[in-house]
């Protein structure tokens, strides 16, 4: 049961054209299919009356969650909702879909990983004139692979280090800058990287008609009904070596429990 009109989640909306050809998912979409499995498109759990508990009485009887991580955390600051802000993962998922997606001349994108990079070498290809991205550790915190985060200063994307965002400015209903503060690492936090702090007074703003945060992911539970445990990081908890969710007969595996991670 997939929520898309295509198969293959993150792999098919939330991944450029250019990193992973659709030939190749296409292929290993097949060959599952060849082993006797039936793919739903166009079939969200939680909608249209379709629910787990009405897929346990159609005699299933175990179902897996494989959902994903495909709703975008938010930066929580002013101007975030504004016309013109553009979330990374619904901007790489519509662009996958074929949407026709307008970029601005200037984009500014906030975050570290490889969705922020993906967006904004995106945001080039789809003819945006300067690209920049605004993350608020160093080049040594860039949990970005190395390869990519290259490839896109190649293609002409200036990364501004040791700021965040501060607040979105709007003029006329759109996007006109970003407010954002310098930063300097503390001691080392709950990942592992130093802490970014905030400098007092260092605010500068950047010219910009075109805002993308891309921090992160989470999944979207909402479907989910109770009796599910979740992680502070709103991920599914299972049990590690039978990925049992506590629920009989329901499991859980994949980004919706490790949180966003690699193919």
């Amino acid at each position: 049961f997939e929520a898309l009109s295509v198969a293959g989640g993150m792999l098919a909306v939330g991944i450029p054209e250019y990193r992973l050809p659709r030939k190749v998912l296409q292929t290993e979409v097949k060959d599952i299919q060849k082993l006797g499995v039936e793919i739903k498109l166009n079939s969200p759990v939680g909608k249209n009356g379709l629910t787990l508990d009405n897929l346990r009485k159609q005699d299933y009887k175990a179902v897996f969650i494989a959902v994903g991580a495909h709703k975008s955390q938010k930066l929580g600051i002013p101007g975030e909702d504004g016309e013109g802000v553009y979330h990374g993962v619904a901007f790489l998922n519509d662009v996958n879909m074929g949407k026709k997606v307008k970029v601005g001349k200037k984009v500014a994108i906030v975050g570290g990983g490889n969705v922020a990079i993906d967006t904004a070498r995106t945001a080039l290809r789809l003819g945006a004139k300067e690209v920049f991205i605004i993350y608020r550790r160093s080049r040594d915190e860039m949990p970005a692979h190395e390869d990519e985060i290259k490839a896109a200063e190649e293609e002409g994307v200036k990364i501004h280090y040791l700021a965040a965002p501060v607040r979105i400015l709007g003029r006329n209903g759109r996007v006109s800058g970003m407010v954002c503060t310098r930063m300097h690492l503390g001691e080392p936090d709950a990942s592992g990287r130093k802490r970014p702090i905030p400098i007092t007074g260092s605010e500068f703003t950047i010219d910009a008609d075109m805002a993308i945060p891309a921090i992160g992911e989470v999944p979207d539970l909402d479907f989910l009904p109770g009796g599910f445990n979740l992680t502070d990081w709103r991920t599914i908890k299972v049990d590690p070596d039978n990925l049992t969710t506590g629920v009989p007969g329901i499991f859980a595996g994949g980004d919706a429990v490790t949180g966003p991670a690699t193919v």
